[in-house]
């Protein structure tokens, strides 16, 4: 089984995109978020070592209460000992982008960009309240995982299912999180791994 250690890291990738949902549910009109919304979940410990590889893949469903919708996550390129996760959202009709670069030996994030223009790195830390192993089922199949149970200044609850040793990128199954319109689901529905 996967080492407690190594999850209590776990958040850095997913939370950049499940705040990205968090902060459309209280801006639906517009999908233009703040880089304190977009780095919230994003700064417990980082990975001690991103070993993700160029096309790694993961792709989601989400579901908020005013709608549905998609996110794909990609390895896009390597730059030094750095690598660029790209991730690509869509919910209600409306498009987003967002662009993070991780440093390889110690997971921080070095720059992040969302629709091509580059935002501040904030720092919202965030609180691991429980950790314990759970069998989740999603549509990409059935997995052992870790549960994390998590909150921070900006999110008042985030769940978080997870398994990179049999997907990919930061093995993100599924995470719940709560937003001023009631929780935001994001299940894995496929994923590649290079």
């Amino acid at each position: 089984m996967m080492k407690n250690g190594f999850f209590k890291k776990i958040f850095s990738v997913s939370a950049v995109a499940a705040l990205f949902l968090a902060a459309s549910s209280a801006k639906a009109d517009t999908l233009e978020f703040s880089a304190i919304e977009l780095q919230a979940l994003s700064t417990v410990e980082p990975l001690n070592l991103i070993n993700w590889k160029v096309g790694d893949t993961m792709s989601y469903n989400l579901s908020m209460l005013f709608g549905k919708g998609s996110m794909v996550k990609t390895v896009s390129k390597e730059e030094g000992n750095a690598v660029w996760l790209h991730q690509d959202i869509s919910i209600m009709g409306q498009k987003q982008t967002a662009d993070v670069l991780f440093d390889r030996a110690d997971g921080k994030i070095l720059k992040m960009l969302q629709n091509g223009k580059e935002m501040e790195i904030p720092n919202d830390k965030i609180e691991v309240i429980s950790q314990d192993y759970a069998e989740i089922t999603v549509p990409a199949g059935k997995f052992q995982s870790i549960h994390i149970v998590a909150k921070s200044a900006k999110v008042s609850k985030i769940e978080m299912w997870a398994n990179p040793t049999q997907t990919a990128i930061d093995g993100a199954l599924k995470q719940i999180m709560a937003t001023q319109f009631g929780d935001m689901t994001i299940e894995l529905t496929s994923f590649k791994r290079n």
